[in-house]
């Protein structure tokens, strides 16, 4: 080593340890709290959502079992569940009261797009005659336009009718 030579004095360079990933600064903190909350207040409306509409969900499915065989009764079956998904939707309302036009009425208010128009005239005397037939086109029909409304009629919040 000579003594005059400045460059032969230099030691290594020593690098700094690095730096620990834990403890977490404040700042991640703040981020981990706020991803938990918005997860959960996420996971609340989901699940809120999902019971809310499960009334929807066991109505389509007793809708897919009503009987192909005598096509009055199933008229009346259909009528019968559509005021049992009314009363569930719309649990401050009377639907008891309400005449079979009066509710049919309620039901094209409470749909988005128009349902149940081309109801016969007599379609009245067609639930409590036992000796009429019922087409089961008409039937069909209505069981369409009943799925529609089941799955697509306005929130209790959203509806202006009032019984």
């Amino acid at each position: 080593m000579n003594p005059t030579d400045p460059l032969a004095q230099l030691k290594d360079i020593h690098l700094p340890e690095a730096i620990s990933w834990w403890p977490l600064a404040f700042g991640w903190w703040v981020i981990g709290a706020t991803c938990i909350f918005i997860i959960v207040i996420a996971t609340r409306l989901i699940l809120k959502h999902f019971f809310a509409q499960r009334y929807r969900r066991q109505a389509l499915t007793q809708l897919k079992t009503l009987t192909n065989s005598a096509q009055h009764q199933r008229l009346m079956d259909l009528l019968s569940l559509l005021k049992q998904v009314a009363s569930s939707a719309y649990p401050l309302q009377n639907f008891a009261s309400l005449s079979h036009n009066e509710f049919i009425i309620f039901l094209q208010k409470s749909s988005p797009k128009m349902v149940f128009e081309a109801l016969p005239e007599d379609w009245e005397q067609l639930l409590y005659a036992e000796n009429t037939t019922v087409s089961s086109d008409l039937v069909d029909q209505l069981v369409v336009q009943s799925r529609y409304w089941i799955k697509s009629h306005f929130r209790a919040e959203k509806l202006e009718y009032n019984c």
